[in-house]
């Protein structure tokens, strides 16, 4: 079991990356995690969701975006937390469930695909691709942030 916090550095750990550093094109490592059901039951609770809405053909899912919690993780393995980002938008994409009953291990991977500066903003955008440990891909965002340097 992997809890978000295992793996989520905290700004002012270490250095924080700023947007001079960021290179499009740049992959992040991959960062390899478990959903187990005790995962799945505590972001059920934290997010107040009903768990009858994630039921397939009679088996229970976890909620597809219980991924989200992992995304920063990921893009922060390559470019530490800066104080004062502002999250601007996700795009999500789900291809297949995570089994509420199950243990799935996964594995994330990403890379930075944009940078750009508009009103005075810098923005960065990224991708990260979620897949089981067997490759069956799970879900993948896009991603855009904005930050102060």
């Amino acid at each position: 079991m992997t809890w978000p916090t295992e793996v989520k550095p905290r700004e002012g750990e270490q250095p924080a990356a700023l947007y001079k550093d960021w290179q499009v094109g740049a992959e992040f490592p991959t960062l390899a995690f478990s959903i187990t059901p005790e995962v799945v039951d505590e972001y059920l609770s934290v997010t107040d969701s009903d768990r009858e809405n994630f039921v397939i053909d009679g088996r229970q899912a976890a909620p597809p975006n219980v991924l989200a919690v992992y995304m920063m993780a990921v893009m922060y393995r390559k470019y530490p937390p800066q104080q004062g980002g502002i999250m601007i938008g996700n795009t999500f994409n789900f291809y297949h469930p995570i089994w509420a009953d199950e243990t799935t291990d996964v594995v994330a991977g990403g890379r930075v695909t944009e940078k750009f500066e508009r009103k005075g903003r810098k923005y960065i955008c990224y991708a990260v691709d979620f897949k089981r440990a067997d490759g069956q891909r799970l879900c993948s965002v896009l991603h855009t942030s904005a930050f102060p340097e």
